[in-house]
């Protein structure tokens, strides 16, 4: 697994605040909340999938035209736009490794620098025989208190807010599973060898949205 293991220097920290953002906007509020834990996130496979369209907008691209062809939302087709004008499946790609279930990071040391702060409580379940079942994530108000100030104080940083809001347009409601059913229909993504970078849909995509801005005309 070596291209598993390979990091770039801080990347520790910028994948902990990447996957804040995701725990944060893809939660819901607990039943019970306390002031180390106003909201919860279910579950890993989600959690996994989700952090795959952040950091491959070109997929997250061709997810929302998937949409745009449900509900025929023009607003949809500006927000792909501006994926391609932003060049972001370059300059926004952090890439990612083809594993037995899909895409994957492992992000122990991310959720670890979270939990040390106070900021994310990881949470095994596990079933009668003691084998863990799926991993819940409780957010603190601490955790949602320090992304806002965080975004007051990094502006540029409200990037991963507003990308968020368009990865739920396509992830509330579905479960890890279903989003990574969406991914493997994607030769370049369900074709990848295990342990190999998974490979970019960019022109494939730009394509897509050239047909569909040559229709709407």
């Amino acid at each position: 697994m070596p291209l598993i293991g390979q990091r770039e220097p801080g990347s520790r920290y910028r994948d902990a605040l990447r996957l804040l953002f995701i725990l944060a906007q893809g939660s819901e509020p607990t039943e019970n909340p306390a002031d180390d834990a106003v909201r919860i996130f279910r579950a890993e496979k989600r959690l996994m999938a989700m952090d795959f369209l952040v950091r491959y907008p070109d997929y997250l691209a061709d997810a929302l035209l998937d949409l745009y062809e449900q509900t025929g939302e023009q607003e949809l087709l500006g927000q792909v736009r501006q994926i391609f004008l932003k060049e972001e499946p370059s300059v926004r790609l952090v890439r990612m490794v083809r594993w037995r279930h899909g895409a994957y990071q492992n992000v122990d040391d991310a959720l670890s620098t979270l939990s040390y702060y106070g900021l994310v409580r990881p949470m095994q379940l596990s079933d009668g025989d003691g084998k863990v079942r799926r991993y819940e994530y409780l957010i603190s108000a601490k955790a949602l208190a320090f992304l806002e100030d965080t975004v007051r104080q990094h502006p540029e940083l409200a990037w991963y807010k507003d990308r968020l809001e368009l990865v739920m347009r396509i992830a509330h409601g579905k479960s890890g599973s279903a989003l990574k059913e969406w991914q493997y229909e994607h030769p370049e993504y369900g074709n990848t060898m295990h342990g190999d970078i998974i490979a970019s849909i960019s022109s494939q995509v730009e394509k897509r949205l050239a047909k569909i801005d040559e229709a709407n005309e």
